[in-house]
């Protein structure tokens, strides 16, 4: 297809909602449509016109929180993967795209891989030009998501959400080793993301007395039932075993995993409300704190800690992706400023991009 362009609408230059405009021989695919991650961020897509199709990464509110802006962009039809469409309204009219496969979109040819970060999460290239691959989140190092290695694409949107942060996946997941001994410690976390993979870690490390809110006990269920196929070969039944052997919260100050991850609603921002004001029981969040919610309070006035959950490339994992698929252009997603020169230097000879609109 000739003439086609890929424009960055929201997702570069900081962590943002995800959005990417697709044109191509007449058809406008839009690739995301996220929210937040903090509160009150929509991409803006008020230029954005009528789009023919919206293909969904994952299910996270920030790829695809955005979708009250359906009617701007004219009600396109959306393509996800099952585990994602079970998630979205059953008003919208949706398309089954496969979690490793090949399939078509409006003429379109794309092939798609499992991701690594959420349950049926995929990355996408698209057949246009020399190739366009669109990651999305991604994560090659998860111990419950499967990943699926990418084939080569001359323009590769990346997942630079870490920058240049390279601390050892062990060394990460070895700091929540003490937490099975703890007296008691509550930890904020995505039903359908880390999660499970925490849950399923501590569990593994001699944890037995883990306790979960309800979403986080269903999301267990879910993604062992619906997201098998997401799962490296053999997870369900342990995910499904592990649903099984957790015990209600019941304001207990044991090990505790409750949604949301950021404090803002549900089980955890109950909790983070009747404890903020008292020293005990610890308070840990493990993911990307957004301005103005509950976690970025409580880091801030040292109530609460921090500690990395890797759910997201490191700079080597993603060196080495860019080594593998040989592009010659690379959009750093999600990725702020100031650690561009960083990656710029790791995946040389490529050339980085930040451009509003880059031809493919």
């Amino acid at each position: 297809m000739n003439r086609a362009t890929l424009s960055a609408i929201s997702g570069v230059s900081g962590k943002g909602p995800a959005c990417f405009l697709i044109e191509a021989g007449g058809i406008r695919l839009l690739v995301d449509l996220g929210y937040g991650p903090q509160p009150g961020l929509f991409p803006n897509v008020d230029s954005v016109g009528k789009v023919d199709a919206l293909l969904l990464s994952h299910g996270h509110k920030d790829h695809a929180g955005g979708l009250s802006l359906l009617e701007k962009i004219g009600n396109p039809p959306i393509y996800a993967t099952e585990f994602v469409v079970r998630g979205l309204l059953p008003t919208l009219e949706t398309h089954i795209l496969p979690l490793h496969g090949s399939a078509d979109v409006l003429g379109v040819p794309i092939q798609t891989g499992r991701s690594g970060h959420a349950p049926g999460g995929i990355w996408i290239r698209f057949a246009i030009g020399d190739g366009l691959l669109y990651m999305g989140d991604h994560c090659s190092a998860s111990i419950l998501y499967a990943f699926d290695s990418p084939p080569p694409a001359s323009t590769l949107v990346l997942d630079g959400s870490y920058g240049s942060d390279d601390i050892a996946v062990a060394e990460r997941f070895n700091k929540f080793d003490r937490l099975c001994e703890s007296a008691g410690v509550l930890l904020p976390v995505p039903g359908d993301g880390r999660g499970p993979e925490i849950a399923l870690y501590l569990v593994r490390n001699g944890c037995n007395t883990l306790h979960t809110d309800d979403a986080v006990r269903t999301a267990l269920n879910d993604v062992a039932e619906y997201g098998a196929a997401s799962l490296w070969n053999g997870l369900s039944g342990e995910l499904r075993r592990l649903a099984e052997s957790v015990r209600p919260i019941s304001d207990s100050t044991q090990l505790m995993l409750a949604s949301r991850a950021d404090g803002t609603a549900g089980e955890a921002a109950r909790l983070i409300a009747a404890w903020e004001n008292f020293p005990e029981p610890e308070i840990i969040f493990t993911g990307y704190i957004p301005a103005g919610t509950p976690a970025e309070r409580l880091v801030k006035k040292g109530r609460a800690s921090y500690l990395r959950w890797n759910v997201h490339p490191r700079l080597s994992e993603n060196a080495e992706l860019v080594a593998a698929v040989k592009p010659q252009v690379v959009v750093p997603a999600f990725c702020e400023r100031e650690q561009i020169g960083a990656l710029a230097d790791a995946f040389a000879p490529a050339r980085m991009s930040l451009a509003s609109a880059i031809a493919l």
